[in-house]
């Protein structure tokens, strides 16, 4: 090797001992200084607004155990449908190939009817795709089964 390559080696190896030692050597200790001391002169205020019963609350819901949910366990669609009207219908997408004519409500069945003639009662299916689950006097609202979006019947 010539004397040239080895001088330009130990350069080399000098940058990189160097950056190493000021990446992760250099002034350590001075910042964990100053990172304990803000964290403790943020934190003792906070402390003394606090009574002792607003601690002794905190505690309590942060070791409330939070319940474990079953992902295996079927998840129910739990629908309001008092609290669907025209404009959240209106947001809902339309389902094209059924056109609203009107329903039949009574105590014991209702009925969704549809523009091709087709009668069916609410919580059937259209199609063996698309569960009716609530009709309105201009909609009726249906579950698509394969990819559970609401889609509306206008």
């Amino acid at each position: 090797m010539s004397k040239r390559l080895i001088v330009l080696l130990l350069v080399l190896v000098g940058i990189w001992t160097v950056a190493i030692y000021v990446l992760f050597f250099y002034q350590k200790s001075s910042v964990t200084a100053v990172t304990t001391q803000s964290r403790e002169q943020v934190l003792q205020p906070l402390i003394k607004r606090l009574s002792d019963s607003d601690i002794e609350r905190f505690r309590k819901n942060v070791e409330a155990p939070s319940p474990i949910m079953n992902v295996f366990e079927p998840y129910v669609l739990k629908l309001d449908k008092e609290q669907l009207v025209r404009q959240a219908l209106s947001q809902l997408q339309p389902l094209s190939n059924y056109k609203f004519r009107g329903y039949f409500a009574s105590e014991n069945e209702n009925f969704v009817m549809f523009s091709n003639g087709l009668v069916k009662p609410v919580g059937s299916t259209l199609e063996d795709r698309y569960l009716i689950i609530h009709a309105v006097s201009f909609a009726a609202i249906v579950v698509d089964l394969s990819t559970g979006n609401l889609l509306v019947v206008k």
